[in-house]
């Protein structure tokens, strides 16, 4: 006899590779639709980018105007900072976990455990301190299109949360990425790995859309999780 529909979906369901399509759909849809339940106020968001902005200046960070000025007046520039801005984060993102599930699973789930952890410190910094992003401030410019920022999928951008800039996990989830993948190939290979993770971290400060603190607490965060579930490494499993 058949099986039924029922052990037929039982079995399917069994398949490691299904359930964790399903984890990271059921992640991407909390955090995603988190993001825009948690948008913060215009005012709240744009007072808050100026005191990043005296923050920096205090520090003698603040380097976004000039870095932007120099990418935007340079046309290969400002295209390899869009380019890289858009295309070395979530395609990156997804190719690398699926390259890690099939060839270092306990790699695999140390990233997957790290986006889903630290996604949800963010949506609490997402709602605790909303952010305007340079692009919306006088004297920045969004080198991004909106197409582009969406990878050419046509969903309304009211899905998205304009002020959630502070921690950029643009920077910190690409570096991650790359960290995981560069432990599991060839010495000659790991530091071409990093580079992406660099010309992120360059391309959100000149395509207007984080300030140096955002990078820099977006990549702790991420980091200091990865770090921490490394200590464990030996009980992690698909």
């Amino acid at each position: 006899m058949g099986l039924g529909r029922a052990e037929r979906a039982s079995l399917a369901w069994d398949r490691p590779w299904l359930r964790e399509v399903a984890i990271g759909a059921a992640a991407a849809a909390a955090y995603f639709g988190g993001r825009v339940l948690v948008e913060g106020s215009e005012t709240a968001a744009k007072f808050n980018a100026q005191r990043m902005l005296d923050l920096e200046a205090a520090l003698r960070i603040d380097i976004e105007a000039a870095v932007q000025d120099f990418a935007v007046d340079n046309p290969v520039l400002r295209s390899l900072g869009n380019l890289s801005y858009v295309w070395l984060h979530w395609p990156l993102l997804l190719t690398v976990l699926v390259v890690l599930y099939r060839s270092a699973p306990p790699t695999y789930v140390r990233l997957r455990n790290t986006l889903c952890m630290s996604g949800a410190v963010g949506l609490v910094l997402f709602a605790l301190y909303p952010e305007s992003p340079p692009r919306f401030l006088e004297d920045y410019v969004g080198t991004v299109s909106d197409a582009a920022r969406r990878h050419y999928l046509s969903y309304p951008l009211s899905w998205t949360n304009r002020f959630a800039s502070f921690p950029s996990f643009h920077v910190g989830w690409t570096l991650v990425a790359c960290l995981a993948l560069e432990s599991t190939i060839r010495q000659s290979w790991r530091v071409a790995a990093l580079v992406p993770a660099v010309l992120v971290a360059v391309a959100v400060v000149s395509t207007g859309n984080h300030y140096v603190l955002d990078a820099v607490a977006g990549t702790v965060i991420p980091v200091a999780i990865y770090v921490r579930l490394g200590r464990e490494s030996p009980r992690l499993r698909v």
